[in-house]
């Protein structure tokens, strides 16, 4: 193992992350070491969820409704 030095604020920061995951630190480091934790970009994740959010409204057969391009454009302005 090789020694690792990181500030007071990042570690009290990394400790706060483990902590809301319930997970010790070395837990938490080595869940994110071996991929079973990620950090992303708030924007990049509500994008994602957009995403998924438009294809699971897509694939409901229940779902008929249709909104025009034009009705859109005047809802956002453009």
């Amino acid at each position: 193992m090789s020694p690792l030095s990181i500030s007071q604020n990042i570690l009290a920061g990394l400790e706060t992350l483990a902590q809301q995951f319930n997970l010790s630190m070395e837990e938490f480091l080595s869940g994110i070491s071996q991929g079973k934790l990620a950090i992303i970009d708030a924007d990049e994740l509500e994008d994602l969820l957009d995403v998924r959010d438009a294809v699971l409204a897509e694939s409901d057969p229940e779902n008929q409704e249709r909104v025009s391009w034009e009705q859109v454009k005047q809802e956002l302005n453009l």
